[in-house]
């Protein structure tokens, strides 16, 4: 246990030494360096972590305080001006620094190989920084529509190329994988951290990079050759349907690479099966009726695919951690899509097609029960009751929608109408699966 106490503080020391000596030369480097060079240094402090540490306790109880330490340095203005501007003096809201303490820890306590720790840690330091130090310097291409973060294509190259280093080496000298297995997992996980660090926003990625890239390591690393191919074609027949939606609708770029992302996500954690209702709400969202020019010019940001999935996708890793609940927490999870498509329908109704109320309200429910709702009744043979609730409850997101159209501007994908249609949706669905728990403990609810 002294080891690991010595081992801590030589670790805020390292912190306190690094903001000390970025602070004495702000005067020659950019807060976005400064950043960075905060950032590298302890992400190589933190690689020697499973060497160094004999507890995962003692991390624990380390990013802790060190949360605690970096949330005192937030709010006390004379520290935030002072010592902590070489952290936080980017112009940009981010709490990276916070994500950062907290991937690591979490990626520590998880891991059971050295490997699995080492690869997601790696990424998030050098591929991270080589991305935004070379996208600010040198990226000349942005991918991003204008009420997106920018992100430059060179930047993200940087980011694969990197990433896939960070990944080829550790699995090439630590594990027993064949090399061919090596390189495809390394590819796949390059371009899985580049499109992850394509759509983040305020600093997120120094949590999603990691988690997912263990995750990712977690699922693939024992796979055969045959099933990382197959995973492989999967995610180019994604790729293929993602670019004919988003040729002929009005999704922005990084709607496309946030769209593959989350499908990869739910592929990997789910299967084909839990693929199906997300894919079929993006691929009828933008037809019957088709979109016309008036509608495609109003570019959908990736901030829309995230409030469509968002909900639907923490149903699945709940039913991750809790698989004794995952057909009940399947159905809920597809019950967010029904409500998502029933609700689009109708704002597309009303704003772009202008007929009444009554026709959008059947388009919209029709639309979300013959999609979506029936075929999740054929794949999980849900008795007819259930089935009758499933309605009911995507029934139920009309009239709020219907509501919250009088008070915003739903012609317009606006923060305000993103954040109303998760809550609404994020309710329902929460209020299902409530009942379904309740009632399975004393009805079989499949047939």
């Amino acid at each position: 246990m002294m080891t690991d106490l010595l081992a801590a503080t030589g670790v805020l020391i390292v912190l306190g030494s690094v903001m000390i000596i970025t602070k004495l030369c702000s005067k020659k480097l950019t807060p976005e360096i400064s950043r960075k060079i905060i950032h590298i240094t302890m992400g190589c402090v933190a690689l020697s972590f499973p060497y160094i540490f004999m507890y995962k306790l003692s991390v624990v109880c380390l990013g802790v305080l060190a949360i605690a330490a970096l949330l005192f340095l937030r709010k006390n203005k004379a520290l935030r001006e002072g010592l902590g501007s070489a952290l936080l003096g980017v112009s940009r809201k981010s709490f990276g620094e916070i994500y950062f303490v907290i991937s690591i820890v979490i990626v520590f306590v998880l891991h059971k190989s050295v490997f699995e720790y080492l690869i997601p840690i790696s990424v998030l330091t050098f591929a991270d920084s080589a991305a935004a130090l070379i996208g600010t310097s040198y990226g000349r291409t942005n991918l991003a529509h204008e009420q997106e973060d920018a992100k430059s294509s060179e930047g993200s190259i940087i980011f694969f190329i990197v990433a896939f280093i960070c990944t080829l080496v550790p699995l090439q000298l630590m594990t027993e994988i064949g090399r061919a297995e090596v390189l495809v997992i390394s590819f796949l996980i390059g371009l899985l951290a580049a499109m992850i660090e394509l759509v983040s926003r305020n600093g997120n990625d120094n949590l999603l990079l990691p988690l997912l890239t263990y995750s990712f390591l977690r699922y693939n690393s024992e796979q055969s050759l045959h099933v990382l191919f197959t995973n492989f074609g999967i995610m180019l027949f994604f790729s293929v349907a993602i670019f004919i939606v988003y040729k002929i609708t009005n999704i922005s770029k990084l709607s496309v690479v946030y769209s593959l992302l989350v499908a990869y996500v739910i592929m990997v954690q789910g299967g084909m099966l839990w693929i199906f209702p997300p894919l079929t709400l993006f691929l009828t969202f933008g037809i019957l009726p088709m979109m016309k020019d008036e509608e495609k010019q109003l570019e959908q940001t990736y901030k829309v695919i995230e409030c469509n999935s968002i909900v639907g996708v923490t149903c699945l890793w709940v039913a991750v951690f809790y698989p004794q609940y995952r057909d009940i927490l399947y159905l809920a999870f597809s019950l967010s899509f029904a409500c998502h498509l029933a609700i689009n329908t109708y704002n597309r109704f009303v704003h772009f097609v202008k007929s009444g109320k009554p026709q959008a309200v059947f388009c919209a429910l029709a639309k979300a029960i013959v999609f979506i709702a029936l075929p999740t009744l054929a794949f999980t043979k849900m008795n007819g009751a259930v089935f009758l609730l499933y309605v009911v409850f995507v029934a139920a997101s009309i009239p709020p929608a219907v509501s919250l159209n009088k008070r915003y501007d739903y012609s317009k994908a606006g923060n305000d109408t993103l954040r109303a249609n998760k809550i609404l949706v994020g309710s329902r669905t929460a209020f299902f699966t409530l009942i379904l728990m309740i009632t399975v403990q004393f009805y079989d609810i499949f047939r």
